[in-house]
């Protein structure tokens, strides 16, 4: 009766290995920090004319609340704590936003992307859509190259 326990126990000192050295193989290298950024859309290729514009359309515009560098820092974002105005510059939302959705949002506004309805529409900038392009290459422009 001894031999029969002592076999299953050293087949369970074998397998458990087996089986948990895989997982946490997984488990750690999905725990790991990456070491490189995710990749961003390219900006609308724009002429230097349009990308100008588009840096005086932002100071206008956006920069009250987005701040000058985009960082979300803008005197009236400062204002109040209760909204969260994005950082324009942050690698990862720069990575997970189109430029399509960035035309939206600015066309439509927070609540026309399903955002914050803090950050209002600016539907006559869609008259141009080189201005237009021109402010989506200035924010994509703003992202930083560490989070």
């Amino acid at each position: 009766m001894m031999g029969k326990w002592a076999r299953l126990r050293s087949v369970s000192d074998v397998l458990l290995p087996m089986l948990l050295l895989p997982m946490m193989l997984v488990f750690s290298a999905a725990c790991q920090r990456t070491r490189s950024l995710p990749s961003i859309e390219a900006a609308p290729v724009v002429s230097a004319e349009s990308l100008a514009t588009g840096a005086k359309l932002f100071a206008e515009h956006c920069a009250r609340c987005h701040g000058v560098s985009g960082w979300g820092d803008g005197p009236e974002a400062q204002g109040t704590s209760k909204v969260r105005v994005q950082d324009l510059g942050d690698p990862v939302w720069q990575s997970n936003v189109s430029n399509d959705r960035l035309r939206a949002a600015i066309l439509r506004g927070g609540p026309g992307v399903r955002k914050s309805a803090h950050m209002p529409a600016f539907p006559q900038l869609g008259r141009s859509r080189q201005e237009l392009d021109g402010l989506v290459a200035h924010v994509r422009a703003m992202a930083r190259t560490s989070p």
